[in-house]
């Protein structure tokens, strides 16, 4: 396991701390939101060691091509399900419309994680 799958890996270990207290708001959304700070930084992080974009319209194979996809589409939900459940905690209003979000979220984040171990390089 690289370092990066690594630490993607432990970005999903706060997501499912966030899921498992998502009854108790003022643990489920610190968790939530560190966990999207923690992916906004490893994107960074990619792109600034390794030249992602570049490598994956460089050298593009199926396999990278699903994860970005993945990896995007996780990065866009992040910004669909924030402000749906900013809105659940305020006006308690909107949660069938959060989890169904969250859940579509959930998918795309796991398949990023397995993705990541057949689209990195060695």
């Amino acid at each position: 396991m690289t370092p990066v799958i690594a630490y993607s890996t432990a970005v999903l270990a706060v997501i499912a701390a966030g899921l498992a207290f998502r009854r108790r708001r003022r643990v489920h959304i610190p968790l939530m939101l560190s966990a999207f700070v923690l992916d906004v930084a490893s994107v960074l992080y990619l792109q600034v060691q390794r030249q992602a974009v570049q490598t994956a319209v460089g050298k593009p194979t199926t396999m990278l091509m699903i994860h970005v996809s993945l990896a995007i589409g996780t990065i866009l939900l992040y910004l669909i399900v924030i402000p749906l459940g900013w809105r659940l905690a305020v006006t308690g209003k909107g949660r069938p419309q959060h989890r169904r979000a969250a859940v579509l979220f959930l998918l795309f984040r796991v398949g990023t994680w397995v993705t990541a171990f057949f689209a990195t390089p060695g």
